[in-house]
């Protein structure tokens, strides 16, 4: 069955990617006729000549000898002039460029947003001990090795501890683009350790009119879990951040331009059965930038070394008696839409998972 729900979920996964990617080239597409149409056939054409020619412009003055001594910013700002100079020439207004632009970003997120259902927040453990005391009665002490005696806590919703070593993995990736994006990503895992980990990379550096792309990673450890009753599988995640960057580097190409770009790395669960949809996740880190200059932007939002935790739900039953799969794990979904912006963007999140609390839901 373990096996049964990795193929539905990798068909699922290619759907998705398939449906994503012709929504997104239909919404760029759109935006493209909308930006030719404003301009006019002419000026659409002169445009384009222009941009072409600037960027090979640059590119000559930046050759030895003489680019050596050349400052870049100063050559970039003159071509991004041109530019300017080119739309007052031809009365052309800002603000019809900039709807366009505005309604294209809007119809974009829409189209790459994660089908996710069964999203929560997680939560700084320091900051919400409380909580983290009420959800069990095993937070009074040093959490145990491995499983609970069922004298211990007797019944069919008593919590079953599992910590490293695990036994197996999983990890996935999901990567929706545009002709002019490369987008990629590194897997970390280390199931004895309980170390995971996702980099994801979305990478522009020849930016035209319209560009997206998104990518959507996951790696998890993976234990077995045999259900003493049925219901919903829910679990305890206790992680300790080992890194948790944003990244982003933006290059502003003409003066009209514009980026939106988000990161957003969550702890999950998935339990491998046929009767449980999909994944369950819990935000940790989110980051999102709109940028129309050329930029760099660096932030880490979580503490290194502190422990977080997330409590979650599968997202469907599971029967009693029968063993299943149950992953827990980090998962990163980043995304933008660039408008004549080149970009650079890398998250790099790693968790070590220092347990994983199991049981069904009362």
């Amino acid at each position: 069955m373990a096996d049964a729900s990795v193929d539905e979920r990798a068909e699922r996964r290619r759907t998705v990617i398939e449906d994503r990617n012709r929504k997104a080239a239909e919404v760029t597409a759109g935006a493209g006729d909308r930006l030719r149409r404003l301009l006019g056939d002419d000026n659409w054409s002169d445009l384009t000549t222009l941009m072409r020619q600037e960027r090979l412009a640059l590119r000559d003055l930046l050759q030895p000898p003489h680019g050596l001594t050349s400052r870049f910013d100063d050559l970039n700002q003159a071509r991004k002039q041109k530019a300017d100079a080119f739309l007052r020439a031809r009365k052309i207004r800002r603000d019809e460029l900039a709807e366009i632009r505005e309604d294209y970003h809007e119809a974009l997120a829409d189209v790459l947003a994660p089908c996710d259902a069964h999203v929560s927040p997680g939560f700084h453990l320091a900051d919400n001990l409380d909580a983290w005391l009420r959800l069990s009665p095993l937070h009074d002490h040093a959490l145990p090795w491995g499983d609970i005696k069922p004298d211990d806590e007797p019944g069919p919703h008593r919590w079953a501890v599992h910590r490293p070593p695990f036994f197996g993995f999983t990890f996935g990736f999901l990567p929706v683009r545009s002709d002019n994006f490369v987008v990629d990503r590194v897997h970390t895992l280390n199931p004895s350790l309980g170390d995971v980990g996702i980099t994801t990379t979305m990478d522009n550096s020849d930016a035209d009119d319209f560009d997206y792309a998104s990518a959507d990673g996951f790696s998890t450890v993976a234990f077995s879990f045999t259900p003493p009753t049925s219901g919903l599988v829910e679990v305890l995640i206790d992680a300790q951040s080992v890194l948790a960057t944003h990244h982003l580097e933006t290059e502003d190409e003409w003066g009209w331009s514009e980026s939106r770009t988000s990161q957003q790395n969550s702890l999950m669960l998935d339990v491998l059965h046929p009767d449980v949809a999909e994944p369950s996740y819990a935000e940790m880190s989110v980051f999102v930038e709109e940028e129309d200059e050329d930029a760099t932007h660096d932030r880490e939002n979580l503490t290194r070394g502190a422990h977080y935790f997330a409590h979650l739900f599968s997202a469907g039953p599971v029967p009693a008696g029968q063993p299943v799969i149950v992953c827990a794990g980090t998962r990163s979904f980043d995304k933008s839409g660039t408008n004549d912006v080149a970009i650079h963007s890398e998250s790099d999140f790693r968790w070590f998972i220092s347990s994983v609390e199991v049981r069904i839901s009362p």
